[in-house]
């Protein structure tokens, strides 16, 4: 848990059974451990109740004001994703509760089954077998972007009504609002700032091409993928409330997505070639993604490191156009 983010705050354990108290009616809590990896919300795995069940609460982070516009949802678009995981057979948490009333504690939180498992991340194994893993995320993306919907944006904006008939819409309404938190806080020049949104501006056509909404997961990396211990299979694909309806092109943009194992089990449009439209696309998508990381290297979890790289590409993929 990055405990320097300024997302990241502890509750006692008086609160936490309070939370069960509310949510399933359990009034012994025997252990609540705090979880480490995750940069987002506050994560506890809690023992609990007489027959000594396991699940995992998480909190949504402090300190809202920092958070991005789609990420104020968060935890409604991911009981959506899980929802539509159990249709097309992507293995996934299962949700308990999810309560984003903030009427318990000024916090949405949720409680989920406990699966388990270890992190793929964490998991010692050979590069044969990590490849073949990488392979089977491929193929659970496939699944994903089988689903389409009738808007274009991120889950959580979907959740709360605000929807996009246009992709250029979607990314530019996010792009504003990320350059004009950054140019706020001094992450960026008012200039960088605007040069940014004029040329996603001027390239309205280009996304618009784009017609069908897929859905994505946008966050798949080895962090979110959940193992057997014994036999490292996948057992969950976790986080999917960075989800969002877009281009496909755009999952495979990400800083972490750049594997071949995973495209290689990923059956369609990255086995076709690229037209120029289609690469131009991508420096786009590219750029986009080292904004947001830009921000929340800056505004939310206050590493500079993590700022200070995703500048340095953002302003260099800048330069390309």
């Amino acid at each position: 848990m990055n405990t320097q983010s300024g997302l990241f705050q502890e509750i006692s354990i008086e609160i936490i059974r309070d939370i069960f108290v509310h949510a399933l009616h359990e009034e012994i809590i025997w252990e609540a451990v705090l979880l480490v990896g995750g940069l987002f919300n506050t994560t506890y795995l809690v023992e609990y109740g007489s027959f000594h069940k396991k699940a995992v609460l998480r909190l949504g982070p402090v300190n809202r004001h920092l958070l991005m516009g789609f990420e104020e949802n968060l935890m409604n678009a991911e009981v959506y994703t899980y929802s539509v995981c159990k249709t097309i057979g992507v293995p996934c948490s299962k949700v308990l509760i999810c309560d984003t009333s903030k009427q318990l504690i000024d916090r949405d939180f949720m409680i989920v089954e406990y699966i388990p498992s270890i992190v793929m991340s964490k998991a010692e194994m050979t590069e044969e077998r990590r490849n073949m893993l990488y392979r089977q995320m491929g193929i659970c993306l496939t699944k994903f972007h089988q689903v389409t919907g009738d808007s274009f944006g991120f889950l959580s904006r979907i959740c709360n009504g605000k929807k996009f008939a246009k992709w250029s819409d979607a990314l530019i309404f996010e792009v504003e609002d990320m350059t004009e938190r950054l140019e706020r806080l001094g992450g960026l020049h008012a200039e960088q700032t605007q040069t940014i949104r004029d040329q996603y501006k001027k390239s309205r056509e280009l996304l618009d091409e784009i017609k069908t909404p897929y859905l994505l997961h946008t966050d798949l990396w080895e962090g979110n993928v959940l193992l057997n211990r014994d036999t490292l299979e996948i057992v969950a694909i976790i986080d999917g409330d960075r989800a969002m309806y877009g281009d496909r092109d755009f999952e495979f943009s990400s800083p972490w997505m750049d594997n071949r194992a995973l495209r290689e089990g990923y059956d369609s449009i990255m086995q076709k070639s690229a037209s120029p439209n289609d690469v131009k696309r991508r420096q786009l998508y590219q750029m986009f993604f080292y904004l947001l990381e830009t921000y929340v290297g800056y505004g939310e979890y206050n590493n500079p490191e993590l700022y200070e790289t995703r500048k340095k590409q953002l302003l260099q993929q800048l330069m390309r156009f």
